[in-house]
């Protein structure tokens, strides 16, 4: 299945506010993600669908799968070479 149709499954939108995915995809508490996103320190970009700062921090459901699917190849590259290390 694709990564992308997977996550909107799960979140129901193509848009996600980034305290609900912070801890899950990328270890962190929601205030540390909307630091690191403000400084652009997060893999995937944010943004805030209003002009305004109270509005929530964003991201899109593509950019997150995009790197989702780049973290599972890293790993299974890793792995592959492990395996062709270890022979």
């Amino acid at each position: 299945m694709n990564t992308m149709f997977l996550l909107m499954a799960e979140y129901g939108s193509a848009t996600v506010p980034l305290s609900q995915v912070c801890e899950k995809y990328f270890g962190l508490k929601p205030a540390t993600a909307e630091k690191r996103a403000a400084m652009g320190e997060l893999p995937i970009p944010t943004f805030r669908a209003a002009e305004s700062q109270k509005a929530p921090r964003m991201i899109h459901i593509q950019d997150l799968a995009n790197h989702i699917d780049a973290q599972l190849k890293k790993g299974r590259d890793l792995l592959e070479q492990m395996k062709c290390g270890g022979q």
